[in-house]
């Protein structure tokens, strides 16, 4: 009995020793380019790193000449405000700026509080942060702190600091859905608020969450808001300049337009705001596409927005002109974090095109996009959580003559990140998911597909159909006569495969009448979804999971045979004293 809990031993140490040598093989390979890619024509390049949860990001418009001049400032979720020189030395501008201590940390969701967003005033000096903070009887609160500081150039530490706590003292707020992203503009300052998850209250003018509001420099209400009525800094119809959100966490005025992003609860809206406006949030999921501009359907959550003027070829001409908006995703459900792009026509008021990811995230932990600024010679963005190597930085994305970067946002090798993004899902469910756009669409299941299609190929009719086609001399059944060929070639699962994939890639291939759209998807994404929706169910889970996954790498196979080798010099050291032990001495 000795010896087999000796060997038990032994081998449960060769394991140890095998994770641990894989864990290390993983880690000293890890590129953090692999979490990242980026549009055709950029890189991205590792700005400065060494942050703990960066929340937002501001640009200093005019720096100073010298190395130790501010450039940029980042806001940490818990409190602090660094800045970053010309040099790209870090150094702290401020700390423990307020008090909230999360019952959970992040990736919790009950760790989603602290501090939202930071805007600069350059001709005063003046750097504005607003943050989430329990006061004195542990309830949640939003609040502005004004930073003086040199006028034009900024400094490396403030003069004084003016808060603006009477303002939402009378206002309760609430975790993620808190105050958010602030913009200067003249003697303006624009400020989103969440509903503090009461969309009751979201279109109360005497409320003050779910808002857009604006005041003063010094946090007074402007007399041509449009539902101001005195100068009570703690009447909060004072400031509201529109009514109706959830969470516009998103906030970008563009000449003197302003622009949000709205999360709903599982579709999200990128609407125009017009002063005084209801934009109608009032709990229930239909109510956040009122008014929008766009709406993405599932929710890819809108943190941050940013616009690049028509006139600023910084990423090059194709890119002046347009939004760009960073979005937390999620990971595990397939929703990937990154940056898309919105063409918006200023003078129609409208999306021109379907909004494109400009930078998505590939990895496999948790993610989140929530600072983004355009800097001199960039698009800056921050990550909230660190990489795979324990780093997390500010990362800029700048053009690439040489389109030497590795990874490309079209390179989509998750069969869910693909149906999410196409749209799939507003028509058909899929493993029980989906149907958001009343299921016009039949289910996608294995055994229906496969039942149906092959009831299909099987039929006369539906040959001669094909054939019919075949004598067509106009699009799109000219370029789709070898993808019907090459079904009728095929036999068994491999016709049914290839014809997902024709369905996929052109809907009208076989079908004059067709109503479902084509979505642009390429013939690679959809032969991805055609294995994804035929593939059997598997059962694998704990160590099973663990250890396909861990066999298919190279690397696992190299720490693994090193465990291996470990566990048998263990297991042959520990034998011997056992037999020592056991066997009596002449």
């Amino acid at each position: 009995m000795r010896m087999n809990w000796l060997v038990i031993g032994w081998l449960a140490l060769s394991l140890i020793v095998a994770q641990a040598g894989m864990a290390q093989a993983q880690t000293s390979t890890f590129d953090w380019r692999s979490d990242w890619a980026v549009a055709t024509g950029f890189t991205i390049v590792e700005d400065t790193t060494g942050y703990q949860f960066p929340s937002a990001i501001a640009f200093v418009p005019q720096p100073g000449p010298d190395p130790k001049d501010p450039l940029y400032f980042v806001t940490e979720l818990r409190g602090a405000i660094k800045v970053v020189t010309n040099d790209r030395s870090i150094f702290t501008f401020a700390e423990n700026v307020f008090q909230f201590k999360p019952t959970e940390e992040l990736p919790s969701g009950r760790g989603q509080g602290g501090m939202g967003g930071i805007c600069l005033d350059p001709a005063n000096g003046y750097i504005f942060v607003t943050f989430l903070y329990n006061d004195a009887n542990g309830r949640m609160r939003n609040n502005i702190v004004r930073y003086q500081t040199k006028p034009g150039t900024f400094a490396l530490s403030p003069d004084s600091f003016v808060a603006f706590t009477e303002v939402f003292a009378s206002y309760e707020s609430g975790l993620a859905h808190h105050i958010g992203a602030c913009q200067v503009v003249g003697n303006q300052l624009f400020v989103a608020i969440g509903e503090a998850w009461q969309p009751h209250l979201a279109r109360d003018p005497d409320q003050m969450v779910g808002k857009i509001y604006r005041m003063d420099l010094d946090g007074k209400p402007l007399s041509d808001n449009p539902f101001y009525v005195d100068d009570d800094v703690t009447k909060a119809r004072n400031y509201v300049w529109a009514s109706g959100f959830r969470n516009p966490y998103a906030l970008r005025v563009v000449n003197n337009r302003v622009f949000v992003g709205d999360n709903g609860v599982g579709t999200d809206r990128f609407v125009e705001v017009q002063r005084g406006e209801d934009y109608g949030w009032n709990g229930q999921e239909n109510s956040i596409h009122l008014r929008a501009a766009y709406v993405w359907v599932p929710s890819l959550a809108p943190t941050t927005l940013q616009y690049l003027p028509p006139d600023n070829a910084l990423l090059g001409d194709s890119n002046a002109g347009k939004f760009f908006l960073g979005m937390a995703g999620s990971v595990r459900r397939g929703k990937m974090p990154g940056i898309v792009r919105i063409a918006y026509d200023m003078e129609r008021n409208q999306v021109m095109a379907v909004p494109d990811y400009f930078l998505r995230f590939r990895g496999t932990q948790e993610q989140m996009v929530v600072g983004l600024a355009f800097g001199p010679d960039g698009l800056y963005f921050a990550p909230i959580y660190p990489n795979q190597a324990g780093q997390t930085s500010v990362y800029k994305i700048i053009p690439d003559p040489t389109n030497s970067y590795p990874y490309r946002p079209t390179q989509v090798e998750d069969p869910r990140q693909i149906i999410r993004e196409r749209g799939c899902l507003g028509c058909h469910q899929i493993n029980g998911d989906g149907g958001f756009g009343g299921a016009a669409g039949p289910p996608l299941s294995r055994e229906l597909l496969i039942a149906n299609i092959q009831a299909r190929l099987n039929n006369q009719q539906y040959r001669q159909l094909l054939a019919e086609l075949d004598q067509l001399e106009e699009e799109p059944w000219v370029s789709t006569r070898s993808a019907r060929a090459a079904v009728l070639a095929l036999e068994g699962e491999a016709a049914i495969r290839q014809w997902i994939i024709n369905q996929i890639v052109e809907p009208r291939w076989d079908n004059r009448g067709s109503q479902m759209p084509n979505l642009g998807v390429s013939e690679a994404e959809a032969a991805i979804v055609a294995d994804y929706l035929l593939a059997p169910p598997r059962a694998q889970s704990g160590w099973t999971a663990y250890l396909a996954t861990a066999l298919r790498s190279r690397l696992a196979w190299l720490a693994f045979g090193v465990g291996g080798v470990a566990g048998v010099v263990i297991a042959s050291f520990g034998f011997v004293l056992w037999y020592r032990r056991r066997v009596p001495r002449l």
